[in-house]
């Protein structure tokens, strides 16, 4: 009987280490939005495009937000997820459709007051850019690709998150209960989920994180504070 305790034990620390070690969910799945330039869609989606009319055929929940393309840029409309988490270094991905230099970036921000988001990059937001170095534009593409969260300015004090290179910067996450915002920029952009993971070597690309997410259910979105402090 001891044994069979002692396994059970064992068996929900490394459950819940797992658990925390790997997070996900459907960006269709927010706490609250502002404005209507965001818009859930269901797949499979007709959607105008720069180079022509396209599909996008599946997404993860059968659904991504987003907003079309001739909807207009900025406008300060956003989505909030609430989360929370261990404290720990993690590194975020989105499973993002950015399929031209006209539709390949949202703002982006940790913690913040619904006041203070804006579709502007200053101290409190950040543009996440995808495929937005003139040597990675050959890849623009209508299917989903996973980008991990970069930064063009801060607010990380003189270094910037980073996409590619052999060491990526994490987001240092306190725990708690904290927000994260994704404001407008680019119509034409979409996104399908959320991605973050305490390891470092990580690539949902080459993985499907739905392989290394333990099950949960719609997974309220709380992400860390940035210790950084902003």
């Amino acid at each position: 009987m001891r044994t069979l305790i002692l396994i059970a034990v064992l068996s929900l620390t490394v459950s819940t280490a797992f658990a925390q070690k790997y997070i996900s969910w459907e960006a269709e799945n927010f706490d609250d939005i502002k404005g209507e330039k965001f818009q859930v869609f269901e797949t499979p989606s007709d959607q105008p495009g720069e180079a022509g009319d396209y599909t996008i055929a599946e997404a993860s929940g059968g659904a991504f937000i987003g907003s079309a393309n001739g909807t207009g840029n900025d406008g300060g409309d956003w989505v909030k997820y609430e989360f929370s988490v261990e404290g720990d270094d993690w590194h975020f991905w989105g499973r993002v459709i950015a399929p031209s230099v006209a539709d390949n970036s949202c703002y982006w921000a940790f913690d913040a007051a619904d006041g203070d988001v804006a579709s502007t990059n200053n101290a409190t937001m950040n543009i996440w850019d995808f495929y937005e170095a003139g040597e990675l534009r050959e890849n623009y593409t209508t299917d989903w690709v996973w980008f991990r969260l970069n930064s063009r300015d801060g607010p990380f004090e003189g270094f910037e998150l980073v996409q590619h290179g052999e060491d990526p910067v994490p987001v240092q996450l306190s725990a708690g209960n904290h927000t994260l915002h994704i404001a407008h920029r680019e119509d034409g952009t979409y996104i399908d989920q959320i991605f973050a993971t305490t390891d470092i070597e990580f690539d949902p690309n080459q993985t499907d994180p739905q392989t290394a997410v333990e099950p949960q259910n719609k997974l309220t979105t709380t992400w860390g504070a940035l210790k950084s402090g902003f």
